[in-house]
Order: C-alpha cells, then sequence, then structure tokens
C-alpha cells in the first residue's frame, strides 16, 4: 500500500519513460535484451492501463509484448508472449479471446521447436510447458473450430493470421512505427519540417552533394517506419524545393532537395514522438552585421484555440492574457523602428513547432514567447524568464512540462538533446536579454505594484525555443494560479507594464547594456 501523501507517476511519465525504453529496444534490433526492453515498456503501458482503463495504453502494450515475443526461442519471449495473449483476453473482456491467443502461442511454441511436433498444449518445448497451464484454465471457453483453424493456417503459412487475430477481437500482431503526417515551414532564409511518428523509430541522417541537373538533397532515413499517410512529393517554394517521402530498403526516407547551399540539424522530440528537420542559409550560431542589430523581433502569445493554457481561480485564461500582451508590445515596437510578426494574433491553434519555425523563417533578430506561470500551490507568486540550456532544476522542468504539455521526463529529454547541439554564443546571448527582461519586467511593475516577486533567470527545456536561430526567450509574466496575481493579469494597467518592461528589455539589449 503506498502512504496517503505518495502518488503514482502520472500517465504522461508513464508513457514517456515506455517510449523511451521502446526505442532503446527498436536500436537493440534482436535478441534476448531487444525481448526484455521490448517487454518491460509493454509492462508500463500495461500498468496505466490498469490505472486507468485508457484502451489504446492495452493495445499498444499487446502490441510491444508481441514484438518482445517474436522468436519464442529467446529468454522471456515465451513469457511476454503469455502476458500478451492474457492481456487481449482481458482488453476485450472475452475468455474466448483469452483461449485463441493463448492458443496461437501454443501452436507458435510447437512450431518454432518442432514443425513436426505433435499440437498438444505440452509441445514446443519450455514455452509449451509454460502455456500449457493458463490454457487449461479457460479450457471451457475455446471458441469454435474455424477461429482456431484460422489460426492454424495462419502459422503454416504466415497469411491467414490476421483473420484469426480479427475472429479473436485482438489488436494488429506486429510493432511496426508509421509515420502519420509531415508538417512543413519554408521561406527563402529557414525552413522546418516535422515528421510525425506514432513510436519511436531510430533514424540517421545523410547528404547529398548537388549535381548537374539536381541541387543538393539531405534525408532522413526511418529504419523500420512504414510511410503511413505521408504526402509521397510535395513542391515548394523556398529554401525546401521538394519533400519526397518514399520507401527504402530498411524501412521509409523523407528527403528534403534544397534549392542552393543551407545547413541542416536533425533532432527528435518526445510525446508524441517526431523528428525535427531545421533547414538554413546561414551556419548555425551565424548572425548579419552587429550581435546586438535588432530590426525585426518575432512575438510568441503562448497557447491559443483549443489549448488554453493555464487558467486562474475564477476562469481567466493564459491565451487570453499573453495575446492581450503581445498586442500592446507591437506598436511600441513598431514606433522604435522595429518590424514585429506574430506566431498568432487571434485566438488559433499554433504547435510548438510551428511558432520556432516562423520565427526563423522570418529571420527574427529576437524571439520572445509570452506566458503565465501556474502552480499547485496557490501561494506561489512572482515574475519569472526562460532560456534554453542543457541544465534544468526540477522547478524548472516542472514548469517547461506545463507549458510543452508533456511529462517532466520527456522536456528533461530536451535538454540532454541539446548537449549536441548548444551554441555557446547564442546561449549567452539568449541568457543577456533574459536578465534584461527579467530586470526590466520588474523594474515597469515594482512601482505601482510594490509586492511583485523577483523570481529569477532559469534555464530549462522548452519545446518552443527549439532550433530557434537567434537569441530567444520565455517570458513568464505572473501566476495566473495566483488569485492576486489572476487579477493583475486580467487588467490593462498590469499588462501594459508588462508590455513596457518587455520593450524597455528589447531597448535596452539594442543599445549593447
Amino acid at each position: 500500500m503506498l502512504a496517503h501523501d505518495q502518488m503514482l507517476p502520472s500517465r504522461p511519465e508513464v508513457i514517456a519513460l515506455a517510449q523511451s525504453v521502446e526505442g532503446l529496444a527498436l536500436k537493440e534490433g534482436a535478441g534476448a535484451r531487444a525481448v526484455e526492453l521490448h517487454a518491460l515498456a509493454a509492462s508500463l503501458e500495461e500498468r496505466i492501463w490498469r490505472v486507468e482503463h485508457r484502451e489504446q495504453d492495452a493495445k499498444e502494450a499487446v502490441d510491444l509484448y508481441r514484438a518482445a515475443s517474436r522468436d519464442l526461442l529467446l529468454r522471456g519471449a515465451c513469457d511476454a508472449a503469455v502476458k500478451g495473449a492474457l492481456l487481449a483476453g482481458d482488453l476485450a473482456k472475452d475468455a474466448q479471446t483469452t483461449y485463441a491467443e493463448l492458443y496461437r502461442v501454443q501452436r507458435r511454441s510447437s512450431s518454432s521447436a518442432d514443425a513436426g511436433a505433435p499440437t498438444t498444449p505440452q509441445a514446443g518445448g519450455p514455452c509449451g510447458t509454460i502455456v500449457s497451464e493458463p490454457l487449461a484454465r479457460v479450457a471451457a471457453f475455446r471458441p469454435p473450430p474455424q477461429v482456431l483453424d484460422a489460426i492454424d493456417q495462419g502459422l503454416a503459412g504466415e497469411g491467414a493470421i490476421a483473420i484469426a487475430l480479427s475472429d479473436a477481437g485482438a489488436p494488429r500482431p506486429v510493432v511496426v512505427p508509421r509515420i502519420t503526417r509531415v508538417e512543413q515551414w519554408n521561406g527563402p532564409e529557414a525552413a522546418r519540417v516535422v515528421v510525425h511518428l506514432d513510436r519511436p523509430a531510430h533514424f540517421r541522417v545523410g547528404d547529398v552533394a548537388s549535381e548537374k541537373n539536381r541541387g543538393a538533397r539531405t534525408y532522413v532515413e526511418l529504419d523500420g517506419v512504414e510511410l503511413g499517410a505521408a504526402a509521397r512529393e510535395t513542391p515548394l517554394a523556398g529554401i525546401v524545393s521538394r519533400i519526397v517521402a518514399e520507401g527504402s530498403s530498411t524501412g521509409s526516407r523523407i528527403a528534403l532537395d534544397l534549392n542552393g547551399p543551407a545547413y541542416r540539424r536533425v533532432f527528435h522530440l518526445l510525446e508524441p514522438y517526431r523528428v525535427v528537420i531545421d533547414i538554413a542559409r546561414q551556419p548555425p550560431g551565424s548572425k548579419r552585421g552587429s550581435s546586438r542589430a535588432v530590426s525585426r523581433v518575432v512575438l510568441d502569445p503562448g497557447h491559443g484555440g483549443n489549448d488554453p493554457g493555464a487558467s486562474g481561480p475564477t476562469g481567466l485564461k493564459e491565451k487570453d492574457v499573453t495575446l492581450a500582451i503581445a498586442q500592446k508590445i507591437a506598436p511600441m515596437l513598431a514606433r522604435l523602428g522595429i518590424d514585429v510578426s506574430f506566431t498568432r494574433e487571434d485566438d488559433r491553434y499554433v504547435t510548438l513547432e510551428e511558432r520556432t519555425a516562423r520565427a526563423n523563417a522570418a529571420g527574427a533578430d529576437l524571439f520572445v514567447s509570452i506566458h503565465c506561470n501556474a502552480a499547485e500551490k496557490a501561494g506561489r507568486r512572482g515574475v519569472e524568464t526562460y532560456v534554453l540550456d542543457t541544465t534544468t532544476s526540477d522547478m524548472a522542468g516542472r514548469v517547461a512540462a506545463r507549458e510543452n504539455a508533456t511529462s517532466q521526463a520527456a522536456s528533461n529529454e530536451v535538454a540532454r538533446l541539446l548537449a549536441s547541439m548548444r551554441l555557446a554564443d547564442q546561449s549567452t546571448r539568449s541568457t543577456r536579454l533574459a536578465e534584461l527582461l527579467q530586470r526590466a519586467g520588474v523594474a515597469s511593475l515594482q512601482p505601482i505594484y510594490p509586492d511583485v516577486v523577483d523570481g529569477g533567470v532559469h534555464r530549462a527545456g522548452f519545446y518552443v525555443l527549439v532550433g530557434a536561430r537567434m537569441p530567444a526567450v520565455l517570458f513568464e509574466t505572473s501566476y495566473i494560479s495566483n488569485t492576486a496575481e489572476e487579477q493583475r493579469l486580467g487588467s490593462a494597467e498590469y499588462q501594459q507594464r508588462l508590455a513596457d518592461g518587455v520593450v524597455n528589455a528589447i531597448k535596452a539589449y539594442r543599445e549593447g547594456r
């Protein structure tokens, strides 16, 4: 029994861990270690299903148990097969399904041990012995002969197995990662392509030099991945002239034809799993002119549309506050001769990947993402500013997880990924902008609101900042979960004071203070 003050991990945290383990299993490929990892991922998915009863979690667990049991001669594979069969029956709430699934395991074990062995529950060596006991327990629920005949035919010819599983009411038998969609944001100077998958998969990156009749190409090989619904060819106008999705000898390939010389950076994000391909004319960390030149700023009002963000005690929504503050910032920056763009100008949903992509495509000099903080403790308050970095505290990790709409484990994974792609100069400039913004924001508020708490500058793995090619910060204006600060955030005066702070910080950054 758990003590009353102990808490089970959240569903996103368990799923993130299961996906990470499954990713390791896919990299392992085959062998006893892969069996162990697939089975561990399956047990995590099964556990969260037992607690929350979401059908998709159970289906994922069944698929993973079947992946672990592809070769029943490997250590642990038979146990995984039996667990998957029992779970399939539990999911269907049908003892006949349980029998059919166990019968299938028994027939496979017989086939693995000796193609000519008799089809008794004890056949198939050790695995036949393991499966005989649970099969005997459900003997009274033996399904009609045609179901078992279909299973036998499927095992004999590897062609009718889907029929048997369909008749038994079970999910698909093999774990095959699949591309669910490919998104792209393309401009003359930069582009971002996001490949969404329904589960983690191993990927490799390669390049093809330009030829006489074709420009350079960069591509991502997705091992063991089905193309799914991905468009086979998408012509574009910009730095990427065409995206080609095609099958390969190892799975699938997403290729980008480039319009002239370019630099690329590829990384993955979790929950859901996706592979991000960033393309740019200039090398990472490069900057036209002075490192403090500011002629174009992209403002990112957090959340929007069907993503309201955090809500206050009386119902004030983060998405409305952030847009209102951004709309107050824009005309003041324009008066300073700075061109301003928004990632959203109204109440619409924009993905986190698209927000950074728009800033890159616009050639922005600065990127400011505006949010309202929230905490379980209603008394927490203050103004805070965040930058993307490889180090993070527990508190910063929780904030990032909330803004990313992921588990803290998935957000911390971003920090680990950054270790291989961090740019020292850009990180320094982002930190400097964050320090100026934190100082200016607090200074703007304190004359009217002397009790404002200076929460300082923090580092964490925010998805919305990943891949930004310019100094980028996330500004947590105040805690909307705090009753007093919610009231302030809803007032035009407080919003204007926050907007003044952002403008003063950008002005100070441009002047090199």
